[in-house]
């Protein structure tokens, strides 16, 4: 049963996502109350919104690794618990090999099982924030209001999880979509779709989501086209490089200006995907039976088609393909990353003038909002808005480090006394097996390394 009034709380989260929970059950591991805690979003459940790109990706497996998962503690990692979950010691050979990576189906197992044990649906109060005031009297905290102005509660410290921003188009296409005639054949990779067994279709980007779109046409019978703006896309088993996984390498990351930052960014986030043999020999075959394709190039100009479409693709890397008649067009260009497409977000840039170069909020070290965020009411934030301070922010790994992060400096703040440790661990097994057996329900994801 989710909240029915506002209510003051010592924690608000702002946002319903993944980092919703993993705020929430880092909060109520170390010692909060439940009933201290608010989570503002519309969604009954934190996954919803993952799964749901998931399942437009027809993504099976994710791209993070064994320690990437919704336990409050790292131990045990998610090889462990899958291997505990399975009796088999498959998913632990394959975690030291970095070759494990947990199923999409596992992975929500988890996260609803942790979700509904700790109470976190209990706790939500089922509006979207629109507004947010910076309040110090009687004492530091922040007054929220929804998307209609109307009163939502009061924090002591806010955590701004607001997720992704919208999804990403190049110019050509968005262009495109705004065209009736054109719109139902122009899609982005996270979008519903379906291929036709006689189609062909042009897949922009050699990212992780690209690679499963190459997958899925080729599953369905259809022709690819697959376009890349760089002829020689990068293979990284991880989102960034495995150092940034790690405090060293995030606090050498820190220790850049942000400009470079930024621009370091650019380089480490420009669309990777890990090697994996399932997906090569899908690309193979279909390379053999002459229904896979490799050009560079940027789609300039859309129109209609004898097949659907007809797109220009002009090439920096040599003469121009030119133009094709194809069946659709799927764009695995991500999400928009500056923060100005998230409405509450551009509000408070507007109206405190908190410091932003390249769209993104330059945020303290700590993740804390310039301006806003005081050691004793925190203003902080997570995610892929985070990503000039955590690289790997918008991960499960990186969401866990900023909530861990954020949490233990409100308990300091707050001065709480901690869940003594024998708690803890009863609280982590006891989460732990209840996961195993949510997980031994769902259907294995295969492992494509």
């Amino acid at each position: 049963m989710t909240l029915a009034q506002p209510r003051d709380s010592t924690i608000a989260v702002v946002g319903d996502g993944f980092g919703s929970a993993l705020v929430y059950t880092t909060a109520v591991y170390l010692g909060f109350r439940p009933e201290q805690l608010t989570v503002y979003g519309p969604n009954g459940n934190a996954v919803a919104t993952y799964q749901q790109f998931a399942y437009n990706l027809g993504q099976t497996i994710l791209r993070s690794e064994s320690e990437s998962h919704f336990l409050p503690a790292d131990w045990p990692t998610f090889a462990q618990l899958d291997a505990w979950a399975r009796r088999s010691p498959a998913p632990l050979l394959r975690s030291v090999r970095r070759r494990y990576n947990p199923g999409v189906a596992e992975i929500l197992a988890e996260a609803t099982t942790v979700q509904r044990l700790l109470g976190w649906d209990d706790n939500r109060l089922p509006v979207r924030i629109g507004w947010l005031q910076r309040e110090q009297q009687p004492t530091p905290h922040f007054t929220l209001f929804d998307e209609k102005a109307n009163f939502a509660g009061r924090a002591r410290h806010v955590m701004l999880a607001l997720g992704h921003g919208p999804l990403s188009f190049p110019p050509a296409l968005a262009t495109a979509r705004e065209d009736p005639e054109l719109a139902d054949r122009v899609v982005q990779a996270y979008e519903p779709k379906a291929y036709a067994a006689d189609g062909r279709y042009v897949v922009i980007g050699a990212g992780i989501a690209s690679v499963n779109e190459w997958a899925n046409a080729l599953d369905a019978g259809a022709k690819v086209v697959s376009l890349l703006r760089s002829p020689t896309p990068d293979e990284q088993d991880l989102n960034t490089p495995r150092c940034f996984f790690e405090s060293l390498g995030i606090d050498a990351y820190q220790g850049l200006p942000f400009d470079q930052r930024l621009e370091f960014l650019g380089q480490i986030l420009k669309g990777t995907a890990p090697r994996r043999r399932g997906w090569e020999q899908k690309v193979r075959e279909g390379r053999r039976q002459g229904r896979f394709e490799q050009l560079m190039g940027e789609i300039d100009e859309v129109r209609p088609g004898p097949a659907g479409l007809r797109v220009h693709v002009r090439s920096r890397h040599g003469p121009d393909p030119g133009w094709l008649d194809v069946t659709g067009v799927v764009a695995g260009t991500g999400f928009q990353k500056s923060g100005l497409t998230l409405p509450l977000l551009r509000r408070l840039v507007q109206f405190y003038g908190l410091p932003l170069q390249e769209g993104r909020l330059l945020l303290r070290s700590n993740c804390g909002v310039p301006g806003l965020d005081q050691p004793d009411s925190r203003l902080c934030m997570m995610g892929i808005h985070a990503n000039p301070v955590i690289p790997n922010g918008d991960t499960i790994a990186g969401l866990k480090y900023v909530a861990r992060r954020f949490v233990a400096d409100c308990a300091r703040a707050e001065r709480i006394r901690y869940r003594p440790f024998a708690s803890r661990l009863r609280l982590q097994l006891s989460l732990a097996a209840s996961s195993a057996r949510a997980m031994r329900q769902v259907r294995r994801a295969e492992q494509l390394a």
